[in-house]
């Protein structure tokens, strides 16, 4: 194989290469986005002062901020997987504890592949397994012979083709990843339905040098796409950070022309004659030949601070700007407090439908690496995968201040009080708990008949004590109880009921 042919890239990749390295570098920020020099250079600029400034200017990291923001919501409850056949697949507790052979689970991967792919529109997400030969399945499982995952961005992806089945259905007939560098060479791995290459080329080589060709023992590439958002070409998707990236540049430059204009505002330049004796600091002493002409004594220049509110200005809207792009208005900073309720249930609507997408297409992600999972087992995946559907995003001390706003009008209605006290109760509880406590017998509910013996008392007392009575309550609905214990024997009784 030639050199030429081996590092051949997919036009897409070709064409989106230099957005998926910027991509990266604005979310990891720090030492990434400096090495990048995304800063705008002056015309006449030095490289040192250019490097300068570069150190000079902070970094305010949206794009970090949203895909944080974006992975807590998907994940705050895990998702619900039935294993069906793989249920009483040995190596399966393995795979969950450790899904890379690195020590993550697989709720860790998933998560990763979730960051990875909001970042870039796309990732990709291979199984392998060991192709060392073993005789029975309990040596497989002594030597730890699994699956395993590996996840490998879309830089790192070169090319990529896919083909039609007769049924309709698309499938991958060709993935050449690169895996990185190994003594000095490159090494690249080319899966097709057939076989598995693996193939090396060092610096100064013009050919490429198959180290190893291996059978591909399941007849089809293990290897899914998950995409973000799905884009018209197959193998590409559309990255949420994209818009939110550029602004975030556009922001740098803009704290970079901040940090120049106080700079200068706090020490203005001095214009003199090389005569002129001047001495830098504050309070510095400038000596001036007696003889200089009055239109040659130095000067200061100092920019007016005036534009340091406009670009104040143009940064706060550009940080709205990308709170509209992401839907998280009302989630970030103080954005919330300004919205009318309108805007902030629309919001957290669009909000709740961008990540309700966002699960779907890791459900369907996760379905098809359990499929290759289940086929490099030998069996048949039948199981089940569900993520959340909807996600409960609401702003929930405005919620609570309307309700109070409401219930302290005084409106003489039990009905329209009662569903103020219980959306109420929804805010403060938990889902599980607000049935539980709807489920418990109330005060209106319960029916009060003189109670004439033990099994009834002991019921109707817990009855009581569930619906809230109080215990001069429950003597003045049954003053049989103080005839038979007495005053003072009621309280314990209660307490062993309750």
């Amino acid at each position: 194989m030639k050199k030429t042919e081996l590092i051949e890239a997919h036009p897409e990749w070709k064409a989106r290469i230099k957005d998926y390295q910027f991509l990266m570098d604005s979310y990891e920020g720090g030492h990434s986005f400096f090495e990048g020099e995304y800063l705008t250079s002056y015309i006449y600029e030095s490289r040192e002062e250019y490097e300068q400034r570069l150190a000079n200017t902070a970094l305010d990291n949206h794009v970090k901020a949203v895909v944080g923001i974006f992975n807590s919501f998907l994940f705050r409850q895990e998702p619900k997987r039935e294993f069906g056949n793989l249920s009483n697949d040995l190596g399966l507790v393995n795979f969950l504890e450790d899904a890379d052979m690195d020590g993550r689970s697989f709720d860790v991967v998933m998560r990763d592949i979730s960051t990875y792919a909001t970042i870039y529109g796309q990732c990709w997400c291979i199984l392998d397994k060991p192709a060392t030969q073993v005789q029975t399945r309990a040596e497989e499982l002594e030597q730890g012979l699994r699956p395993y995952v590996s996840i490998f961005t879309p830089e790192n992806v070169l090319d990529w083709q896919y083909a039609r089945a007769v049924n309709g259905a698309y499938y991958l007939t060709y993935l050449k990843i690169f895996e990185g560098s190994d003594s000095g060479r490159d090494v690249f791995r080319i899966y097709t339905p057939t076989e598995i290459s693996v193939v090396s080329i060092g610096s100064g080589d013009e050919d490429a040098v198959i180290d190893q060709v291996m059978p591909n023992q399941l007849g089809m590439i293990p290897a899914v796409c998950v995409y973000s958002q799905r884009s018209k070409e197959r193998g590409i998707g559309i990255s949420d950070c994209g818009d939110i990236a550029r602004m975030q540049r556009s922001i740098y430059n803009e704290m970079s022309e901040l940090e120049q204009l106080e700079r200068i505002s706090n020490h203005p330049s001095l214009v003199k004659t090389p005569g002129v004796r001047a001495h830098a600091g504050a309070g510095a002493i400038i000596d001036v030949p007696e003889d200089t002409p009055e239109n040659l004594r130095p000067y200061l220049l100092q920019p007016s601070a005036a534009s340091i509110d406009s670009l104040l200005n143009s940064i706060n809207q550009k940080i709205e700007a990308i709170d509209r792009m992401s839907h998280m208005g009302g989630i970030r900073s103080i954005e919330s407090r300004r919205l009318s309720g309108v805007a902030l249930a629309t919001e957290f609507q669009l909000l709740n439908a961008r990540l309700a997408e966002k699960a779907d297409n890791l459900e369907h992600a996760e379905e098809q690496i359990w499929r290759i999972y289940a086929a490099w087992q030998g069996t048949v995946w039948n199981g089940e995968v569900e993520y959340p559907d909807s996600f409960n995003i609401q702003d929930k001390y405005n919620d609570m201040v309307m309700l109070k706003t409401a219930k302290d009008a005084g409106v003489k209605n039990p009905v329209l009080n009662k569903e103020i006290e219980d959306n109420m109760l929804r805010l403060i509880v938990s889902e599980d708990r607000y049935e539980e406590i709807q489920s418990m017998p109330q005060k209106d509910a319960v029916t009060h008949m003189p109670v004439t013996n033990a099994p009834d008392l002991v019921t109707h007392l817990r009855e009581m004590v569930q619906a809230g009575y109080t215990d001069e309550e429950m003597l003045a609905l049954h003053p049989e109880l103080e005839q038979v214990f007495g005053t003072q024997g009621f309280q314990p009784i209660v307490g062993d009921v309750e």
